[in-house]
């Protein structure tokens, strides 16, 4: 089994914060959109980016655009270390059982 540790790993017990790792793995998002997708305030995201931030797991960049939005993706050196700790847990699985749509 994967090691299930490392520098702000247990961050991710948080649902909301799994959440949100889930949408950036999928593509950087700038948080007022994050907001809206989960159904949040935008300073609830705001704080757990901010902690995702500070444990190194999610970084923010300014927008590629005009450089003055922001925008956050997955940390590329954190991969490793948010996929173990998932590998360790049954998020996503009820009963033993992927969900449909999951392999």
């Amino acid at each position: 089994m994967p090691k299930r540790s490392g520098a702000g790993i247990a961050l991710l017990a948080d649902p909301t914060r799994r959440q949100i790792i889930t949408f950036l793995a999928q593509h950087p998002r700038r948080p007022k959109g994050l907001a809206k997708e989960l159904g949040l305030s935008f300073s609830s995201v705001s704080e757990h980016l901010a902690l995702l931030c500070e444990a190194g797991l999610v970084r923010r960049m300014a927008t590629p655009a005009d450089g003055r939005g922001v925008l956050y993706l997955l940390a590329p050196n954190a991969q490793g270390r948010i996929i173990a700790w998932l590998a360790g847990t049954e998020v996503g699985i009820e009963h033993g059982r992927p969900r449909s749509g999951e392999v």
